[in-house]
């Protein structure tokens, strides 16, 4: 059977309409499949920016914390400074107070042994004077004129050599007859009524006394005037 052109025209133009009915109904396939695909390339780029936001703000919350941080452990090591500087300050006080405390230590222990040194130096001293006394008792004896003369001049020399040898250690002989009687430098123990010189006038020295660096170390030995009872 043999189709005209006019059924193969028609034929053609069914082929084109299915051809363009197709078309259209690929096109809209297609557009949505774009649009789904760009609506989800959308929302993936929305979800990484997202994303990206959110550590963006973890890091700066993370840094603000870090800053807190920063600063408490900053104040925190101001306050321990501080309390170091003060507990310095407490130990440097302390270290000036015991220093001070041996300074002063050592100054009264070498004070009292130079004190200490000084009393058994005048303990010796005071032996040594209680010889020269009996040496002036001898030569100042009634007898002493009738002695030989190489003794008295033996006694004589030992007896300035012992007042020599204290003059060189700092002990000296003070007069006192005739001064005013002091209890710090006499030791009074006779008196004598007498109107020849005023009350408590030293008139003689029983015992001579030494001193030492303007201090006395024995007083002398005296007797002082007292003012004579009144007659009727």
């Amino acid at each position: 059977m043999r189709y005209t052109g006019r059924e193969g025209s028609g034929r053609r133009a069914s082929a084109d309409t299915l051809v363009c009915w197709r078309c259209l109904i690929e096109i809209p396939r297609h557009l949505f499949t774009h649009l789904l695909i760009g609506h989800y390339k959308t929302l993936s780029e929305i979800e990484d920016k997202n994303a990206q936001d959110e550590t963006a703000d973890s890091d700066q919350v993370a840094d603000s914390d870090a800053v807190v941080d920063s600063t408490e452990e900053s104040g925190e090591s101001n306050d321990e400074l501080a309390e170091a500087l003060r507990e310095k300050d407490q130990f440097k006080r302390l270290a000036q107070r015991a220093q001070a405390d041996l300074v002063n230590y050592r100054r009264r222990i070498e004070g009292e042994q130079e004190s200490s040194r000084l009393r058994n130096q005048q303990r010796i001293v005071l032996k040594f004077a209680d010889v020269i006394d009996q040496l002036d008792v001898a030569l100042n004896s009634d007898g002493v004129d009738s002695a030989d003369s190489g003794w008295l001049e033996g006694i004589t020399a030992i007896q300035k050599n012992f007042v020599s040898a204290l003059t060189s250690e700092g002990f000296e002989r003070f007069e006192c007859v005739g001064e005013q009687f002091d209890p710090r430098k006499h030791e009074a123990l006779l008196s004598s009524p007498t109107a020849e010189h005023e009350p408590n006038t030293v008139i003689t020295e029983l015992r001579p006394g030494y001193m030492r660096n303007d201090e006395v170390v024995r007083p002398a030995q005296v007797q002082i005037a007292v003012e004579p009872p009144e007659t009727d």
